[in-house]
Order: structure tokens, then C-alpha cells, then sequence
């Protein structure tokens, strides 16, 4: 089943590509968005920006922060134990649904 699924798959993309070449979506929309940049300065303003996110980045440390912040959280007790409650919930779950699947075809 799983290789009927690739083969479709690999043959959407085949028409995909052919209905590209044939209708040059991909060239018209990639000349479309350089002259927009071009025209509005778009990479000069998406590199200030990201000079702007880096400079407060370096004065504030928020990547530090928040790589701390999501360490403390995944390594807290109450994390593992709603985790594990999960997981027992999920497992109910699946072992009720297994139940009534022998029931129904019994």
C-alpha cells in the first residue's frame, strides 16, 4: 500500500513539474517577487531586520533565556508527571477501543 502511495506521490510530481515547465508558474512568480524586492527594497529590509533581532538578541541574551526556560520546563517534575498522565490516558484509551473492537466483532 505504502509504495502505491509513493508511486502516485512521485507521479503528482512528474505533472506538477511538466505543468511548471509548460506554464513557467515558478520562473513568472520568482521574476514577480524580484522585482518587488527590487522595487521596494524588500532584502535590505528583511537583512535590518534581522541585524536589529541578532543586536537585541546579543544585548538581551533571549536566546540564552529561553533555551533555559525550556530546559527547566521539560526537566520539571510536574512536566514528567503530566507526561506520564498523558501517556496512561492515551493508553486507557487505546486498550478501551481495543475492547470494544473484539466486543463488536464478536
Amino acid at each position: 500500500m505504502l509504495s502505491k502511495g509513493y508511486i502516485l506521490g512521485k507521479d503528482a510530481m512528474v505533472k506538477a513539474k511538466a505543468f511548471d515547465e509548460s506554464h513557467q508558474v515558478l520562473a513568472t512568480a520568482a521574476a514577480k517577487m524580484s522585482e518587488l524586492s527590487n522595487r521596494i527594497g524588500l532584502a535590505d529590509k528583511i537583512f535590518a531586520g534581522m541585524e536589529t533581532v541578532k543586536g537585541v538578541d546579543e544585548k538581551y541574551h533571549v536566546s540564552e533565556f529561553t533555551k533555559s526556560a525550556a530546559n527547566a520546563v521539560v526537566n520539571s517534575p510536574y512536566f514528567t508527571k503530566g507526561a506520564l498522565w498523558v501517556s496512561g490516558v492515551l493508553t486507557q484509551a487505546a486498550e478501551a477501543a481495543a475492547d470494544l473492537g473484539k466486543k463488536a466483532s464478536t
